[in-house]
Protein backbone atom coordinates (compact mmCIF):
# COMPACT_ATOMS: atom_id res chain seq x y z
CA UNK A 1 0.00 0.00 0.00
CA UNK A 2 3.15 2.38 1.30
CA UNK A 3 5.02 1.87 -2.04
CA UNK A 4 1.37 2.05 -4.00
CA UNK A 5 0.77 5.85 -2.47
CA UNK A 6 4.59 6.53 -3.50
CA UNK A 7 4.59 5.43 -6.48
CA UNK A 8 1.33 8.13 -7.57
CA UNK A 9 2.38 10.21 -5.17
CA UNK A 10 5.90 10.59 -7.71
CA UNK A 11 3.83 9.73 -11.09
CA UNK A 12 1.68 13.20 -9.86
CA UNK A 13 4.87 14.72 -9.34
CA UNK A 14 6.21 14.00 -12.73
CA UNK A 15 2.91 15.39 -14.52
CA UNK A 16 3.48 18.88 -12.80
CA UNK A 17 7.07 19.30 -13.62
CA UNK A 18 6.14 18.21 -17.39
CA UNK A 19 3.06 20.87 -16.98
CA UNK A 20 5.32 23.48 -15.45
CA UNK A 21 8.02 22.78 -18.26
CA UNK A 22 5.28 23.08 -21.20
CA UNK A 23 3.80 26.25 -19.63
CA UNK A 24 7.74 27.99 -19.15
CA UNK A 25 8.51 26.86 -22.90
CA UNK A 26 5.45 28.51 -24.15
CA UNK A 27 5.74 31.58 -22.34
CA UNK A 28 8.92 31.64 -22.99
CA UNK A 29 8.25 31.48 -26.86
CA UNK A 30 5.26 33.64 -26.80
CA UNK A 31 7.42 36.46 -24.91
CA UNK A 32 10.69 36.16 -26.91
CA UNK A 33 9.83 34.85 -30.43
CA UNK A 34 8.54 37.88 -32.47
CA UNK A 35 10.29 40.67 -31.13
CA UNK A 36 13.46 38.43 -31.51
CA UNK A 37 12.66 37.15 -34.71
CA UNK A 38 11.64 41.28 -35.86
CA UNK A 39 9.15 39.69 -38.71
CA UNK A 40 6.25 41.10 -39.89
CA UNK A 41 5.17 38.16 -40.78
CA UNK A 42 5.87 36.24 -37.69
CA UNK A 43 4.19 38.57 -34.89
CA UNK A 44 1.34 38.27 -37.10
CA UNK A 45 0.99 34.30 -37.25
CA UNK A 46 1.67 34.66 -33.10
CA UNK A 47 -1.07 37.09 -32.79
CA UNK A 48 -3.70 34.56 -34.63
CA UNK A 49 -2.58 31.95 -32.90
CA UNK A 50 -2.63 33.13 -29.73
CA UNK A 51 -5.88 35.15 -30.02
CA UNK A 52 -7.49 32.10 -31.34
CA UNK A 53 -5.89 29.94 -28.58
CA UNK A 54 -7.64 32.67 -25.89
CA UNK A 55 -10.97 32.50 -27.77
CA UNK A 56 -10.52 28.36 -27.38
CA UNK A 57 -9.18 28.59 -23.49
CA UNK A 58 -12.80 30.40 -22.86
CA UNK A 59 -14.59 28.01 -25.42
CA UNK A 60 -12.63 25.19 -22.68
CA UNK A 61 -14.45 27.18 -19.49
CA UNK A 62 -17.60 26.33 -20.86
CA UNK A 63 -17.63 22.72 -22.66
CA UNK A 64 -14.48 21.44 -20.37
CA UNK A 65 -15.81 22.54 -17.11
CA UNK A 66 -19.49 22.31 -17.15
CA UNK A 67 -20.02 20.54 -20.23
CA UNK A 68 -21.56 23.42 -22.10
CA UNK A 69 -21.33 23.43 -26.16
CA UNK A 70 -21.78 26.69 -27.47
CA UNK A 71 -22.44 26.20 -31.21
CA UNK A 72 -23.38 29.86 -32.01
CA UNK A 73 -19.69 30.52 -30.52
CA UNK A 74 -18.43 32.64 -33.12
CA UNK A 75 -21.97 34.94 -32.60
CA UNK A 76 -20.92 35.66 -29.09
CA UNK A 77 -17.32 37.04 -30.93
CA UNK A 78 -19.43 39.25 -33.63
CA UNK A 79 -21.60 40.92 -30.91
CA UNK A 80 -18.12 41.79 -28.81
CA UNK A 81 -16.71 42.85 -31.79
CA UNK A 82 -19.54 44.89 -33.24
CA UNK A 83 -20.60 46.25 -29.75
CA UNK A 84 -17.05 48.42 -29.68
CA UNK A 85 -16.60 48.88 -33.29
CA UNK A 86 -19.96 50.32 -33.64
CA UNK A 87 -19.54 52.37 -29.87
CA UNK A 88 -16.86 54.08 -32.09
CA UNK A 89 -17.72 54.71 -35.57
CA UNK A 90 -21.29 56.06 -34.69
CA UNK A 91 -20.37 57.47 -30.73
CA UNK A 92 -16.93 58.12 -30.40
CA UNK A 93 -16.52 56.16 -28.06
CA UNK A 94 -13.08 54.99 -27.40
CA UNK A 95 -11.77 51.42 -28.31
CA UNK A 96 -9.88 51.09 -25.32
CA UNK A 97 -13.74 51.79 -23.21
CA UNK A 98 -15.05 49.63 -26.20
CA UNK A 99 -13.68 46.78 -24.86
CA UNK A 100 -15.75 46.51 -21.63
CA UNK A 101 -18.83 47.40 -24.16
CA UNK A 102 -18.18 44.27 -26.32
CA UNK A 103 -18.14 42.20 -23.23
CA UNK A 104 -20.95 44.02 -21.46
CA UNK A 105 -23.27 43.12 -24.88
CA UNK A 106 -21.98 39.66 -25.21
CA UNK A 107 -22.30 39.38 -21.69
CA UNK A 108 -26.08 40.26 -21.50
CA UNK A 109 -26.68 38.57 -24.99
CA UNK A 110 -25.20 35.01 -23.12
CA UNK A 111 -27.41 36.03 -20.21
CA UNK A 112 -30.34 36.01 -21.66
CA UNK A 113 -29.45 33.01 -24.12
CA UNK A 114 -28.99 31.12 -20.91
CA UNK A 115 -32.09 31.95 -19.40
CA UNK A 116 -33.72 30.26 -22.47
CA UNK A 117 -31.74 27.65 -23.30
CA UNK A 118 -29.46 26.35 -20.28
CA UNK A 119 -33.20 24.41 -18.88
CA UNK A 120 -33.26 22.16 -21.82
CA UNK A 121 -31.55 18.74 -22.05
CA UNK A 122 -30.03 17.09 -25.10
CA UNK A 123 -28.69 18.93 -27.92
CA UNK A 124 -31.22 21.25 -27.96
CA UNK A 125 -28.68 23.82 -26.12
CA UNK A 126 -26.33 23.30 -28.56
CA UNK A 127 -28.74 23.65 -31.26
CA UNK A 128 -30.73 26.78 -29.49
CA UNK A 129 -26.80 28.50 -29.50
CA UNK A 130 -26.46 27.87 -33.18
CA UNK A 131 -29.45 29.29 -34.39
CA UNK A 132 -28.50 32.61 -31.87
CA UNK A 133 -25.33 32.91 -33.43
CA UNK A 134 -26.61 32.73 -36.80
CA UNK A 135 -29.40 35.38 -35.87
CA UNK A 136 -26.72 37.66 -34.69
CA UNK A 137 -24.84 37.13 -37.90
CA UNK A 138 -28.15 37.56 -40.13
CA UNK A 139 -29.14 40.49 -38.14
CA UNK A 140 -25.69 43.03 -39.15
CA UNK A 141 -26.08 41.59 -42.73
CA UNK A 142 -29.50 43.02 -42.72
CA UNK A 143 -29.19 46.48 -41.15
CA UNK A 144 -26.24 48.15 -43.47
CA UNK A 145 -27.69 51.31 -42.79
CA UNK A 146 -26.41 50.80 -39.11
CA UNK A 147 -23.94 48.03 -39.39
CA UNK A 148 -22.77 48.45 -42.83
CA UNK A 149 -23.54 44.68 -43.14
CA UNK A 150 -21.80 43.07 -45.97
CA UNK A 151 -20.21 46.18 -47.12
CA UNK A 152 -17.68 45.92 -44.54
CA UNK A 153 -17.41 48.12 -41.69
CA UNK A 154 -14.20 50.35 -40.89
CA UNK A 155 -12.67 49.98 -37.03
CA UNK A 156 -10.88 52.72 -36.15
CA UNK A 157 -7.57 51.48 -34.47
CA UNK A 158 -6.78 51.49 -30.69
CA UNK A 159 -5.40 55.09 -29.83
CA UNK A 160 -2.07 55.70 -28.70
CA UNK A 161 -1.63 55.23 -24.71
CA UNK A 162 1.31 55.74 -22.39
CA UNK A 163 3.01 56.72 -25.34
CA UNK A 164 2.69 52.79 -26.84
CA UNK A 165 1.37 53.93 -31.03
CA UNK A 166 -0.86 51.42 -31.99
CA UNK A 167 -1.16 52.27 -35.21
CA UNK A 168 -1.56 49.43 -38.20
CA UNK A 169 1.96 49.27 -39.06
CA UNK A 170 2.96 48.54 -35.16
CA UNK A 171 2.36 44.78 -34.60
CA UNK A 172 4.38 44.54 -31.99
CA UNK A 173 2.02 46.57 -29.62
CA UNK A 174 -1.27 44.93 -30.53
CA UNK A 175 1.01 41.34 -29.54
CA UNK A 176 1.99 42.29 -26.54
CA UNK A 177 -1.75 43.89 -25.48
CA UNK A 178 -3.14 40.70 -26.57
CA UNK A 179 -0.45 39.09 -24.10
CA UNK A 180 -2.01 41.23 -21.49
CA UNK A 181 -5.37 40.68 -21.88
CA UNK A 182 -4.96 37.51 -22.41
CA UNK A 183 -3.03 36.91 -18.97
CA UNK A 184 -5.87 38.52 -17.22
CA UNK A 185 -8.48 36.57 -18.79
CA UNK A 186 -6.54 33.01 -18.74
CA UNK A 187 -5.66 34.24 -14.42
CA UNK A 188 -9.31 35.03 -14.04
CA UNK A 189 -10.73 31.76 -15.55
CA UNK A 190 -8.15 29.67 -13.60
CA UNK A 191 -9.27 31.28 -9.77
CA UNK A 192 -12.97 30.85 -10.79
CA UNK A 193 -12.39 27.18 -12.08
CA UNK A 194 -10.23 26.20 -8.54
CA UNK A 195 -12.82 27.95 -6.36
CA UNK A 196 -16.22 26.34 -4.79
CA UNK A 197 -18.23 27.36 -8.09
CA UNK A 198 -15.30 25.68 -10.40
CA UNK A 199 -15.93 22.62 -8.37
CA UNK A 200 -19.80 23.04 -9.05
CA UNK A 201 -19.11 23.22 -12.60
CA UNK A 202 -16.96 20.61 -12.91
CA UNK A 203 -19.61 18.51 -11.25
CA UNK A 204 -22.47 19.27 -13.11
CA UNK A 205 -20.47 18.29 -15.84
CA UNK A 206 -19.85 14.65 -14.43
CA UNK A 207 -23.40 14.34 -13.14
CA UNK A 208 -26.00 16.97 -13.33
CA UNK A 209 -28.55 14.61 -11.72
CA UNK A 210 -26.50 13.95 -9.00
CA UNK A 211 -25.54 17.71 -8.15
CA UNK A 212 -28.77 18.38 -8.01
CA UNK A 213 -29.63 15.74 -5.54
CA UNK A 214 -26.99 17.59 -3.28
CA UNK A 215 -29.22 20.64 -3.72
CA UNK A 216 -26.95 22.91 -5.64
CA UNK A 217 -29.15 24.49 -8.60
CA UNK A 218 -27.61 23.42 -11.34
CA UNK A 219 -28.84 25.72 -13.74
CA UNK A 220 -28.61 28.76 -12.01
CA UNK A 221 -24.35 27.78 -11.92
CA UNK A 222 -24.45 26.97 -15.83
CA UNK A 223 -25.80 30.54 -16.60
CA UNK A 224 -22.99 31.73 -14.59
CA UNK A 225 -20.18 29.70 -16.56
CA UNK A 226 -22.43 30.98 -19.69
CA UNK A 227 -22.46 34.90 -18.60
CA UNK A 228 -18.57 34.73 -17.44
CA UNK A 229 -17.87 32.89 -20.81
CA UNK A 230 -19.64 35.38 -22.84
CA UNK A 231 -18.35 38.21 -21.02
CA UNK A 232 -14.50 37.50 -22.01
CA UNK A 233 -15.17 36.63 -25.30
CA UNK A 234 -16.88 39.79 -26.12
CA UNK A 235 -13.68 41.54 -24.69
CA UNK A 236 -11.32 39.15 -27.31
CA UNK A 237 -14.00 40.17 -29.84
CA UNK A 238 -13.57 43.54 -29.35
CA UNK A 239 -9.76 43.91 -29.71
CA UNK A 240 -10.21 41.13 -32.93
CA UNK A 241 -12.25 44.11 -34.46
CA UNK A 242 -9.93 47.16 -33.47
CA UNK A 243 -6.95 44.99 -34.56
CA UNK A 244 -8.05 43.36 -38.04
CA UNK A 245 -9.71 46.77 -39.07
CA UNK A 246 -12.59 45.96 -41.13
CA UNK A 247 -15.38 43.63 -40.06
CA UNK A 248 -17.44 41.75 -42.55
CA UNK A 249 -20.53 39.40 -41.23
CA UNK A 250 -19.27 36.64 -43.66
CA UNK A 251 -19.77 32.79 -42.26
CA UNK A 252 -15.96 32.58 -42.28
CA UNK A 253 -15.61 35.27 -39.28
CA UNK A 254 -18.74 35.03 -37.61
CA UNK A 255 -20.13 31.69 -38.82
CA UNK A 256 -20.37 27.78 -38.29
CA UNK A 257 -17.03 27.29 -39.74
CA UNK A 258 -15.34 29.81 -37.25
CA UNK A 259 -16.71 27.77 -34.20
CA UNK A 260 -15.69 24.76 -35.46
CA UNK A 261 -12.37 26.05 -35.74
CA UNK A 262 -12.60 27.42 -32.05
CA UNK A 263 -13.72 24.11 -31.13
CA UNK A 264 -11.06 21.86 -32.92
CA UNK A 265 -9.02 24.33 -31.34
CA UNK A 266 -9.68 23.29 -28.10
CA UNK A 267 -9.91 20.13 -28.71
CA UNK A 268 -6.53 19.83 -29.94
CA UNK A 269 -5.23 21.06 -26.96
CA UNK A 270 -7.35 19.12 -23.99
CA UNK A 271 -10.38 20.14 -22.52
CA UNK A 272 -10.50 20.84 -19.16
CA UNK A 273 -7.10 22.49 -19.16
CA UNK A 274 -7.36 25.82 -20.05
CA UNK A 275 -4.01 26.51 -20.94
CA UNK A 276 -3.99 23.63 -23.47
CA UNK A 277 -6.03 25.05 -26.41
CA UNK A 278 -3.00 27.94 -26.31
CA UNK A 279 -0.79 24.93 -27.56
CA UNK A 280 -3.35 23.70 -30.22
CA UNK A 281 -4.49 27.17 -31.28
CA UNK A 282 -0.47 27.24 -32.81
CA UNK A 283 -0.89 23.33 -33.87
CA UNK A 284 -4.06 23.89 -35.83
CA UNK A 285 -2.77 27.72 -37.47
CA UNK A 286 0.29 25.98 -38.32
CA UNK A 287 -1.81 23.19 -40.05
CA UNK A 288 -3.81 25.72 -41.62
CA UNK A 289 -0.98 27.59 -42.85
CA UNK A 290 0.32 24.87 -44.97
CA UNK A 291 -2.35 23.00 -46.10
CA UNK A 292 -4.15 26.24 -47.49
CA UNK A 293 -1.38 27.08 -49.59
CA UNK A 294 -1.95 24.07 -52.02
CA UNK A 295 -5.56 22.95 -50.87
CA UNK A 296 -7.34 26.18 -49.43
CA UNK A 297 -10.93 25.09 -50.75
CA UNK A 298 -10.39 21.56 -48.67
CA UNK A 299 -9.61 23.19 -45.25
CA UNK A 300 -12.33 22.96 -43.48
CA UNK A 301 -12.72 18.88 -44.81
CA UNK A 302 -9.46 18.83 -42.79
CA UNK A 303 -10.41 20.11 -40.07
CA UNK A 304 -13.50 18.03 -39.66
CA UNK A 305 -10.95 15.12 -39.81
CA UNK A 306 -8.68 16.36 -37.18
CA UNK A 307 -11.71 16.90 -34.86
CA UNK A 308 -13.16 13.48 -35.01
CA UNK A 309 -9.84 12.02 -34.84
CA UNK A 310 -8.35 13.99 -32.25
CA UNK A 311 -10.64 12.65 -29.55
CA UNK A 312 -10.01 8.86 -30.67
CA UNK A 313 -6.05 9.11 -31.07
CA UNK A 314 -4.93 12.05 -28.66
CA UNK A 315 -7.91 12.13 -26.13
CA UNK A 316 -6.70 14.36 -23.48
CA UNK A 317 -5.41 16.55 -25.86
CA UNK A 318 -1.40 17.59 -26.76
Amino acid sequence: MTVSLVSTAGQTNRLTLLRVIKLAVLIGLLLFVPPLADSPFITTVFISALMFGIFGAIFDLMIGYAGLINFGYAGFIAVGAYGSALASFHYGISPWAGLFIGGAVAAALGFFTGVITLRLKGLYPALMTFFVGEAVRFSISNTPEYTRGVLGLSVDPFPSILGVDFGRDNLLAYYYLLIVLGTIILMAMWLLVRSKIGLAFQAIREDQLATESLGLNATRYKLLNFTVASFFTGIMGAYYAHYIGILSPTPEEFGLPRTVEILTITYVGGRGTLIGPILGAFAVNGAKSVFTAYFAEYWLFFLGAIFMLVPLLLPNGI
